[in-house]
């Protein structure tokens, strides 16, 4: 794998690897056995991932196709305090004068200990605040709290940002279905 600015080597921490896109170091946390592969597949089935995930080590670095609802779906677990909600598309269905004929209503249950999303949701508030999301920050002048993480593909034919609020959590992709089509210079990162 290659890191956004094509370096290598120095020891950083996890937050500066992530916020900065450094993907050598989430690709050593799998092959150096930090975290089994069996349980990436836990996890993410408990954060409602339900594509079929391929864990194998590139799995790191999101090698793995999943839909940008299922990834937002995880975001907004982070931002939930560990909290995961089915996502829904349809929350009530009422007659012409309004009388209600049916209520949905999310499925809910606890993903990750509100810990756990906390130190992760610390973690990716450095992404927007002093790494590749700072964009945000500087051209937006977007200074609520929120976190998320950029990304784009090799040869730059896909690129994604997942961000979130304490209220509300949103995934962007754009990208083409012919992957021989790519952007050029600066459009096609995350």
């Amino acid at each position: 794998p290659s890191n956004f600015e094509n370096t290598t080597g120095g020891f950083v921490t996890l937050r500066y690897a992530l916020a900065h896109s450094i993907n050598l170091v989430s690709a050593r946390l799998i092959i150096e056995g930090y975290v089994p592969l069996w349980k990436v597949g836990i996890y993410a089935a408990k954060l409602g991932i339900k594509s079929k995930l391929d864990l194998v080590p590139s799995i790191a670095l999101g090698t793995s196709g999943v839909t940008p609802l299922e990834l937002t779906s995880v975001y907004a677990t982070f931002a939930n305090k560990g909290i995961y909600n089915s996502p829904l598309s349809i929350l009530k269905i009422e007659d012409k004068n309004g009388i209600l004929i049916k209520n949905f209503y999310s499925k809910t249950r606890e993903a990750i200990s509100a810990e756990t999303a906390y130190i992760i949701t610390s973690m990716l508030e450095s992404v927007i605040s002093e790494g590749t999301g700072i964009g945000t920050r500087l051209k937006y002048k977007f200074y609520r709290p929120a976190a998320g993480k950029t990304g784009t593909t090799q040869n730059f034919s896909d690129a994604w940002f997942i961000g979130y609020t304490p209220q509300l959590a949103a995934g962007v992709w754009v990208g083409f279905n012919d992957q021989r089509v790519r952007f050029t210079g600066n459009y096609g990162q995350g």
